[in-house]
This record gives C-alpha cells, structure tokens and sequence, in this order.
C-alpha cells in the first residue's frame, strides 16, 4: 500500500511539474517589449473596438480574423508585444494576445508618437498626373496616403525597381485584400516607402504599378512637405 500511495504522489507530482515547465515555455514563446510603432486599425477593426469599449476603457480583449493577425505579423507585430495605436483622437496602448489584441493603457495623450504603419495620412500631396479618367470599376483618385508594405513585399518590389520609369509589380490575394482593407481602390494612386525611398504607387488590377526612379525625387519632396 505505502509503495502504491508513494508512485501516486510521484505521479502527481511529475505531472504538476510538467504542467509548470509547458506553462512556462509557452509564456517565455511570447514577448512582452514595447515597439517603437504606432499601428493604424483598419476601419472594419476600428468598429470591433468600439463595438467592446472603444480606447477609452482598458483592460477588454478584441478578437482579430486569420487575416487581421497575419497583418500584424506581416509588419513584426508578434504574441506579447505592446505597442501604440490611435482612434477618434485617443492613444493607446495595446498589447498583441494569441487571439486578438488587449487595450492597456487608453486614453494617454503624452505617448512619443512613431512611425505609423501601415498607413499615414499626408498633409499636403503633389498634382501628379493621372493619365486617364475614372472609368467603370477604377478609381483614379490621388490619394493623400503614404504606405509602408511589410518587409518581404518592400523586398519584392525593390527588386523589380531600376532606372525605367515604370514597373508593375504582382501582389498576392493577401497583399490585395491588406490594400481594400484600407480602402485603397483599383486606380488609386498614393506614395509608399521601399526600403528608405519614398515613391508613388498605383494600385491595379494584379497589383501595383510603380513609377520609378525618375518620380522618386518628387515623391520625396512631396512627402517632406508634410513635415515642414
């Protein structure tokens, strides 16, 4: 009897000490540092949100699709990080969870602001030439955004870039969608960074049509205005 009541307690406790160590490397798999970023929701995730509490409550859980979390990945953002965002003019922190994102600190008008991804708004933008006129299904407005890709699309396009003045560059289903997410239309036109050089952009069909180095002087200048 005392040796079986002795293999259950040992039992017991090799099991309880498993448990600890899984619980352990799983919590050390997520990391808790701050990001040097502020992040710009999409309006469909902005809406979620608000639909739990908005910014201005902390502490609630917004769950986030396959798609909202493969963007946050895309861009850096992993399980445990905390990092600003900003609605209806309130900051926030906001941590990443596995499901979704937690908003911490809300409501705190003193965050140092960072760099904003995906997407910024521009206070002034260059009379570039359109070339044609809206037709059905294409929007040719300029637009007065900057986007920044995620690093292996950035790294795709830098390839295809040159000295001709125009490529077009193929995005997949994911990049596309990531694009309509924030309301970036066939047709449209706006600027984007690639690696450190800010140039213009349009979005089409299969994907982007860039114009090349030729443009990239203007488009610097363009988005130096915003900071003047």
């Amino acid at each position: 009897m005392k040796t079986t009541k002795m293999i259950q307690t040992l039992t017991v406790v090799t099991a309880s000490l498993f448990l600890c160590a899984s619980l352990a490397s799983a919590h050390s798999e997520h990391d808790h540092s701050k990001l040097s970023l502020q992040w710009k929701f999409s309006k469909k995730v902005e809406a979620k949100i608000q639909d739990r509490g908005t910014l201005k409550e902390t502490g609630h859980y917004v769950g986030l699709s396959a798609h909202g979390q493969k963007t946050l990945n895309r861009y850096g953002i992993r399980s445990g990080n905390i990092f600003t965002a900003q609605m209806d003019g309130l900051n926030a922190y906001v941590k990443r969870t596995s499901a979704g994102i937690q908003i911490m600190d809300s409501g705190t008008m003193n965050i140092t602001v960072n760099e904003q991804l995906p997407i910024r708004t521009l206070n002034w933008i260059s009379r570039i030439s359109t070339g044609s006129a809206n037709h059905s299904g294409h929007d040719h407005s300029r637009l007065p955004y900057e986007w920044s890709f995620g690093e292996s699309t950035q790294n795709r396009i830098s390839q295809r870039l040159g000295s001709e003045e125009v490529v077009f560059v193929g995005l997949n289903r994911f990049e596309q969608k990531l694009l309509k997410d924030y309301n970036i239309k066939i047709g449209n036109k706006f600027h984007t960074v690639i690696n450190g050089q800010t140039t213009m952009a349009e979005r089409t069909s299969g994907g982007l049509r860039i114009m090349g180095l030729s443009n990239n002087e203007v488009a610097q200048m363009n988005s130096s205005q915003t900071n003047m």
